[in-house]
């Protein structure tokens, strides 16, 4: 008997859910039974096993998205197919990372919304190089896969980590891309939306040829994506929160506590009071006037496979991919400014050098600081200017240009050593180079020497420092909107230039085949090999950022590397015709955390041709990556929960025993009850609470355990149904402590071990507040934090219907949650996250087709149970910082897609396709939401920004 091996990770149709494969998975029963029958069985490789098998089924289940799916969608990138899937969510896209530096324009996937790190994406069932920062995280960027090399993406539903290695707990996402292509494919598409924005264009093509030894396909294209503003839309134009209004929680416009002609404590620069954000006080900013509701990203690429016969039984293959993104012009609002503790530092001992008889200072707000004068705190224009924070809008926006460069190559072999056994051996090198420039900054030494004035002797000010003079100082005038002059912008302005690199090498050699050995439903499969992967990462940010020079936030560089060494192996026992076991275990060796073993177990039971049940056990593993190992410490200024806030002198408050005795031992705090009579934290101190975050050369691996059951039945020829049950547990899940519970576990203790500091087990502090008592700065790191435990149930359905007017097709893809636990490891304290907005109780696409003639028509539906924003109380309003009550509820939301394709001819086809067609609007999620993105009012991974969305491409082969 000849034997042909080929590779091929999953099914070949092009269809939503894999459900309607189920048919043919009536063959795994008879499969072997007929091999004596045929004189060539053709075996394949299916995403989840390494072993070649007849049938496209597995004990574990496998969640296909066609090119069909991709095209149909019109998508761009292909995160904006998968995230739509119900078992998928975004980890970063073009929203919610508006507002960072390092991870902007990102295009990223989380399976079971379980984080993009536990979710490993494949290229051909090979690992693709990360795309994101090494400096804050892992994971493969969407961006550089290219959508029109995209043959299909085979999402496995159930951890995998003895097959394919670390990371892959929640799942694998293989991406298949096309071969075998024979002649040349014209692709243009362009896109705008219902508003007359968000623009898209782009042009592809894809080629190829085949000769009796090898074949060849390459892919080259050009998107352009331009994005939105926030002001480009009516729900994020103006930041807004939540605020209480005769006891009910209203939406009200919110503006920042940094002014665009400054502040000076509860003063405008001219002395008059300041109202405060939500009043309408002439010195207020929007920021969101200056956000992005969606980055824009520009693309190139290009990508390459070929496969070329060296003789009769050896095979070469080669894979290339080179892409290069672009998001320019990205902004955020201009620099919110602390002319006092930017500069002087007094929080940790710096000397005041700004005085309250600088000349600068106008005469109204001297006599205002003045007149505040005491005899136990007297005020004179010698003494420090109590606090001057500012709106530099003179300087522009903050901008981030970041340009991405991923290129990935991977060469091998596959050698068919005899009928029944194949080697494969293969190398793959891959490199992303991140290259960033932020601009609008403020260089705060020389703002120092620009604050420093003396008199001219023309009636005007200059720099006291002559030195500075020559090199171009002028004063640096914050009191009033407009008053820093161009020469000022010029001296005190600086540029920051970031680059980060992040390189991985794999090199790997298996064999795989068919034992000598002969069960009652067949001869054993297996299959075995070993796999060593170097992950390197860099990351360098400004010379002033490191310095703490600039009025960026301050972070320190990421240098490290590991390496691991894994071997495993694979069987597959056929017990019966009807009963097949799949066995696979994985020993690697990790050059930091050492030893790690999983394993998978699973199996197929077959009791009648049509209906086939499946369960597996498996255990699967993340060890740290460089970020979680090296990242080196960022300045964060994410929101903060003090325990002490609203403690009441008179006991009236709710906050617990020994944290009330904790915070009263702190003598700012204690004066502040004992002056006021409570420790109420006001809006600027809420927000003004820094800190810093970074990797722990100390975190350990993560590791899961992992069960799932269910079966796949062809109900009739043309409905057929799988459901699946799974169970995800993940121990000593690696994350970096939120800040908040760094501070909760501080004073939640015995007041006897009190330490004010929050120091770590190294010394390192972890809180520090001011002369009132609040919080200026709260640090953490990361550590293996959390146990997580998921359980839900995965239904897709297929229903086919040819009739004599046309072609029927529905697919139902549904999840359903049953929970989402977050334990904390330290005090055991849970939290359930089912319900909340990123793990809603339901999630489901609908996709009914008709076919006929020279015409396609798609109507898809897409739902998003209703949920919460936050499911533990973390949020609140901005009245009296209480937890959200009826704003923490999202409604449910069903958005449809309609798409319709024309024939025209054998080679060329028109579509046309409109997205979100009623126009649905996101629902609210501001200023002190939990999930809400920031400067977008919404939750993007979960909600359509863009609004209805029409897009138009035509394809011709030739």
């Amino acid at each position: 008997m000849n034997t042909n091996y080929i590779s091929f990770h999953g099914c070949s149709l092009t269809i939503l859910s894999s459900a309607v494969l189920i048919a043919l998975s009536s063959l795994s029963t008879t499969a072997y039974a007929q091999e004596d029958e045929v004189e060539e069985v053709e075996r394949i490789e299916v995403t989840g096993s390494r072993i070649k098998r007849t049938d496209l089924e597995t004990p574990v289940p496998v969640t296909v998205i066609g090119r069909d799916d991709i095209l149909e969608t019109g998508a761009l990138n292909v995160a904006d197919v998968l995230n739509q899937s119900p078992v998928a969510i975004a980890g970063s896209d073009q929203s919610n990372t508006s507002f960072t530096t390092g991870s902007v324009g990102l295009n990223t996937t989380a399976l079971r919304n379980l984080g993009e790190s536990r979710t490993l994406v494949l290229v051909n069932g090979r690992r693709f190089v990360s795309g994101v920062s090494p400096s804050v995280g892992y994971a493969v960027d969407l961006n550089a896969i290219p959508a029109s090399m995209i043959e299909r993406i085979e999402i496995l539903k159930s951890a995998s980590s003895a097959v394919y290695g670390s990371d892959a707990v929640a799942g694998v996402v293989n991406i298949i891309t096309r071969k075998d292509f024979e002649g040349v494919e014209l692709n243009a598409q362009t896109g705008i939306s219902a508003e007359g924005d968000r623009e898209k264009y782009t042009v592809n093509m894809t080629a190829g040829n085949s000769w009796d030894t090898g074949s060849v396909t390459m892919a080259i294209g050009y998107d352009d994506d331009k994005g939105l503003k926030s002001s480009d839309r009516e729900f994020s134009e103006f930041d807004q929160a939540i605020v209480l209004d005769e006891g009910n929680e209203v939406i009200d416009l919110f503006f920042s506590s940094f002014p665009p002609a400054g502040r000076v404590g509860g003063f405008n620069t001219d002395g008059t009071p300041f109202d405060g954000a939500h009043e309408t006080d002439s010195n207020r900013f929007n920021r969101a006037e200056y956000r992005q509701l969606v980055t824009p990203i520009e693309r190139k690429y290009a990508a390459f496979n070929i496969k070329q016969e060296l003789s009769d039984n050896v095979e070469m293959f080669t894979e290339v991919n080179w892409n290069t993104s672009k998001t320019n012009d990205s902004t955020i609002e201009p620099v919110p400014f602390d002319a006092i503790t930017d500069v002087y530092l007094p929080d940790r001992g710096g000397e005041v050098g700004l005085l309250i008889g600088n000349p600068m200072v106008p005469l109204g707000l001297q006599e205002a600081l003045l007149a505040q004068s005491t005899p136990e705190k007297p005020v004179t224009l010698d003494s420090p200017l109590p606090g001057l924070v500012r709106r530099m809008v003179e300087f522009g926006p903050r901008s981030t240009d970041v340009e991405r460069d991923t290129i990935r190559i991977a060469s091998g072999f596959d050698w068919d050593i005899s009928d029944s056994w194949v080697v494969n051996a293969f190398v793959s090198w891959g490199k992303t180079d991140q290259r960033q420039e932020n601009g609008g900054q403020v260089n705060v030494e020389r703002a120092a020497l620009a604050f420093d004035v003396v008199e001219d002797g023309m009636g005007g000010l200059k720099c006291r420092n002559d030195l500075a003079v020559l090199q171009g100082c002028v004063p640096l005038n914050l009191f009033g909107a407009g008053t820093i002059t161009p020469a000022a912008v010029d001296y005190i302005k600086v540029p920051a230039k970031v680059f980060g690199q992040a390189e991985q090498f794999v090199t790997g050699a298996s064999i795989a085949g068919e034992l000598p050995f002969e069960l009652p439903g067949g001869y054993m499969g297996m299959a075995a090999g070993v796999e060593h992967r170097l992950e390197k990462g860099i990351f360098q940010p400004g010379d002033l950022a490191q310095t703490g020079a600039s009025s960026t936030n301050k972070a320190e560089p990421t240098d490290g590397s590991f390496y691991t060494n894994d071997i495993y192996a694979e069987v597959s026992l056929p017990i019966l015709d009807a009963l097949i076991v799949d066995a696979a275990a994985r020993y690697s060796d990790h050059e930091i955390v050492g030893g790690q073993t999983t394993w998978n177990l699973g199996l197929e039971f077959s009791p009648f041709e049509d209906l086939m049940l499946r369960t597996s056990f498996a255990t699967a593993v993340r060890t740290p990556n460089i970020a979680d190992l090296y990242g080196g410490r960022g300045e964060t200024f994410a929101g903060v929960t003090d325990p002490c806030n609203n403690l009441q002198a008179d006991g009236s408050d709710a906050i617990d025993p020994d944290i009330r005795a904790n915070c009263l031992s702190i003598p700012e705090v204690a004066a502040r009850v004992a002056a006021t009579g409570s420790f109420e934290l006001t809006q600027i101190e809420s927000q003004g609470t820094g800190g810093t975050i970074g990797g722990n050369p100390g975190v350990q691996e993560e590791t899961a355990d992992t069960f799932s059951a269910g079966f796949v039945w062809q109900i009739i020829d043309s409905l057929s149904m799988t459901v699946d049950y799974y169970d995800i547990s993940i121990e000593d899940a690696i994350a970096t402590t939120v800040r908040s519970t760094v501070l909760s576990r501080c004073y939640d203790v015995d007041p006897s071990v009190f330490d004010s500091t929050c120091s770590n087990e190294a010394g390192e502090v972890g809180a520090v507040r001011d002369g009132n008592g609040a919080l200026t700065e709260v640090n953490s790191g990361t550590s293996n934090e959390n146990n997580l435990d998921t359980q839900g149930i995965d239904i897709e359905l297929s229903y086919r219907l040819e009739t004599g007017v046309g072609d029927f097709s529905a697919d139902l893809v549904w999840n359903h949650l049953i929970e989402y636990i977050e334990t904390g490891i330290k005090d055991g304290s849970e939290i359930d996250f089912t319900g909340q907005v990123f793990t809603p109780d339901n999630r489901a696409n609908l996709n009914l087709g008709y076919q006929l003639d020279s015409w396609a028509f798609a109507w898809r539906m897409r739902y998003w149970d209703s949920s919460v924003d936050s499911t533990n109380g973390d949020n609140f309003n901005f009245t009296n910082f209480e937890a959200l009550k009826e704003s923490n509820v999202f409604p449910s939301v069903v958005y449809h897609d309609i798409f319709a394709t024309w024939y025209v001819t054998d080679s060329t086809n028109l579509t046309l396709n409109v997205r979100n067609l009623f126009d649905k609007k996101p629902p609210f999620a501001g200023q002190g939401f939990a999930s809400g993105g920031t400067g977008i009012n919404t939750v993007s991974e979960a909600y359509d920004v863009t609004g209805q969305y029409f897009q138009f491409s035509i394809t011709t082969t030739f």
